[in-house]
């Protein structure tokens, strides 16, 4: 016998259930069937719809960050130093001149110098000992002695025409001088006889004229105490000499020659005015000569001769009559009266030119 099985009342509840579960099923298969939709991209300063709240955090944020550079700027990173590129300066040219020059000096010869402007500067046999360049003109300059002057002298090398090597020793050389003396020292160096020099230099100078090069032959400094130190040397030119030991002013003593010290102490009194002043001096007035009294006769002979002698002469003597008129008599208070006082005489003193 065959049993059939009776369908089961559903309940309210699970009829409820399954129409829900199956709306889902639906929905969810429509879903998957539709095509899905390209949405815009939302600024990043918005923040989504459903989070009201944190969205006003967000534009919080956003706005301190902004106003934060305006009260406290952000201090950059400064860029690292990079190396100032200097360009080396132009090195002076030589000119032709200045290397002929340079060359005299190396091999200790004499030059002819011949100016460009030979009106004003005749021709001369020079003894070169240094070629410098300067700076603030710009030029070459030689220094050395001029045989033309006996002196030491600078010359400016683009004043010149020519420079031309002398051959031997050249002419107005001074001498005697020892066989082997280079040409461009006989004249205030090694041209004559030898003049030996001590002198005590001051300490202010001492560096000075170690780092400087020697001005004359066999010239020698040796420290002392106190910073000071003793000079030696030999020359031939007594005026280069001096001019040596002056350019220190005060910060300079010379031992020996002592006609080297008489020399410096003459200038030192021309430079002090002593010779100036006594031309400037007002001259003293002339006194007129006084009338010198009557000779007395010998005193050999007694008083009284002497006395009868002279008594007949005064009685000879007559009065003499007035040559002026008499003057009226002078008026009461005239004494009290302000006398008119002449004008003193003004002197003129003449200056020499300094």
């Amino acid at each position: 016998m065959a049993v059939t099985k009776i369908p089961r009342k559903k309940s309210v509840t699970t009829a409820v259930e399954e129409e829900k579960s199956t709306t889902k099923a639906k929905a969810t298969s429509a879903k998957k069937a539709a095509p899905k939709k390209v949405e815009p991209a939302e600024p990043k300063a918005k923040a989504p719809a459903k989070a009201p709240a944190k969205t006003r955090a967000t534009k919080a944020v956003v706005v301190a960050k902004v106003e934060e550079p305006a009260s406290e700027p952000v201090l950059s990173t400064p860029a690292e130093p990079q190396p100032v590129v200097r360009r080396a300066p132009a090195t002076p040219a030589l000119s032709p001149l200045a290397q002929t020059i340079l060359t005299a000096i190396c091999e200790g010869r004499a030059v002819e110098f011949i100016f460009a402007d030979s009106d004003a500067n005749a021709p001369r046999t020079f003894e070169p000992r240094h070629l410098t360049f300067d700076t603030l003109s710009q030029a070459w300059y030689v220094w050395g002695w001029d045989r033309r002057y006996n002196a030491e002298r600078h010359h400016r090398v683009d004043l010149l025409a020519e420079v031309n090597a002398v051959e031997g020793v050249g002419r107005a050389a001074q001498g005697p001088y020892a066989e082997g003396t280079p040409a461009n020292q006989i004249g205030g160096w090694l041209g004559g006889e030898p003049i030996a020099v001590r002198a005590t230099l001051m300490k202010q100078w001492v560096f000075a004229v170690k780092q400087a090069p020697p001005a004359f032959p066999n010239f020698k400094i040796e420290d002392q105490g106190d910073g000071q130190a003793l000079v030696s040397f030999s020359a031939t030119d007594l005026r280069a000499i001096a001019r040596w030991a002056m350019q220190f002013g005060e910060g300079v003593q010379v031992l020996e020659p002592a006609r080297l010290v008489d020399r410096i102490k003459q200038v030192g009194a021309v430079w002090a005015g002593r010779d100036r002043l006594q031309a400037t001096v007002a001259p003293t007035p002339k006194v007129s000569p006084r009338s010198e009294p009557p000779a007395e006769p010998h005193r050999s002979e007694p008083r009284h001769h002497r006395e009868r002698e002279s008594k007949p002469e005064r009685e000879a003597r007559t009065p003499r009559e007035p040559e002026h008129e008499a003057r009226p008599p002078r008026e009461s208070g005239w004494e009290d009266a302000p006398q008119k006082s002449k004008p003193g005489k003004v002197e003129v003193i003449r200056f020499d030119r300094l």
